[in-house]
């Protein structure tokens, strides 16, 4: 699926404060900690930024020095904050822990009156902010901020519709923020608006209900077929015209077995990636740098078995990197989907 190399695209959600303990130390053991900034959608956009493509974020950020060292965050490597509204007065934080073997990763929110979270939907002017714009994305994380979000995120999806905008929706279920219930009251309405759907995991299950797929983290792979029915489902029932995923075998935190699925509504075709073998650095945003790197592939005109080949390669080259942003180049990614990930050092 080929849209101009030229297009801009505008990534929607909330970019927050990331707050993560040394060392692999516990929240509870932690006398300092490290600061970044990141979001799903903001990473997203800050990968295509680093593989050379146009992109842009709109959020709602407080107008302070700390909404200040968000935006700055995503400016640095080429990202578009002019549409990105300043207002509120505080920009939400996550804290990250950072697991070992058999202990898993944690997350712990603290995003409640946010900027984002208390904005309504009116702020946004989509016809601005669909200027130029080619390919418009969101995740299921935006939706879950608030009904207001979940309200601003049709209003946008309906006017890019409109304009003839391709949209892309990543489902990313996050039981944190809302009930399986919740998620399919909205995401269901916005679904028939979406053209390209991205599902990993538990999100069919979970945010449209869907029982053709386990969820499985422990035999994904086994199960691959069952993600290929999911996204026929997902096509078939809401129009979709193209289903990606991540499936995967998590043996602990630290090792897992990575591989891609794209599907086609249009011929009914499906095409999986290698499997890789990780060892995991730090499992955050791997999924957010996968959905980067479709885009990049879409944009880029790239051939579907080539597309996934290229957008796993992109994610399990986050799962070797610190922080939600995935600063690898379209030249690395590239090399990793070819030869299934680089091990000499390059002179």
């Amino acid at each position: 699926m080929a849209i101009s190399p030229d297009s801009l695209v505008l990534a929607f959600g909330e970019i927050m404060m990331r707050l993560s303990p040394k060392d692999h130390l516990r929240i509870e053991q932690a006398t300092e900690f490290d600061v970044r900034y990141g979001g799903a959608e903001a990473n997203t956009a800050l990968s295509l930024a680093y593989q050379g493509d146009k992109s842009a974020f709109v959020s709602v950020v407080p107008a302070n020095r700390i909404g200040d060292c968000a935006l700055r965050s995503l400016i640095a490597y080429g990202v578009d904050t002019s549409r990105v509204v300043r207002g509120g007065d505080r920009l939400g934080s996550y804290f990250f822990e950072l697991g070992a073997s058999q202990r898993g990763n944690g997350c712990v929110y603290d995003r409640k009156y946010s900027a984002m979270s208390l904005a309504p939907r009116g702020v946004f002017d989509w016809g601005a902010a669909l200027e130029g714009v080619g390919v418009f994305y969101f995740s299921g994380v935006t939706p879950a901020v608030s009904d207001e979000m979940a309200a601003a995120c049709k209003d946008a999806l309906e006017a890019a519709r409109a304009r003839g905008i391709l949209t892309v929706c990543d489902l990313n279920y996050r039981g944190k923020l809302w009930s399986p219930e919740k998620a399919q009251s909205v995401l269901k309405g916005l679904m028939p608006l979406v053209d390209v759907c991205v599902a990993n995991d538990e999100d069919a299950p979970s945010a449209l209900g869907m029982d053709c797929v386990s969820g499985s983290l422990a035999h994904g792979i086994e199960e691959r077929d069952s993600y290929v029915e999911m996204a026929r489902r997902i096509c078939a029932e809401y129009g979709c015209r193209a289903v990606a995923s991540v499936v995967r075998n998590v043996s602990n935190t630290n090792r897992s077995k990575w591989m891609g699925m794209l599907y086609q509504a249009e011929g009914d075709q499906h095409w999986f990636s290698p499997v890789h073998d990780v060892h995991v650095l730090e499992g955050v945003a791997a999924g957010d740098a996968f959905n980067a790197g479709l885009l990049h592939a879409m944009l880029n005109g790239f051939e579907p078995q080539e597309a996934i080949d290229y957008a796993i390669a992109a994610s399990i080259l986050k799962l070797t990197i610190r922080g939600d942003s995935n600063l690898v180049t379209e030249a690395e990614i590239s090399a990793t989907a070819s030869s299934g990930g680089a091990t000499r050092v390059a002179r």
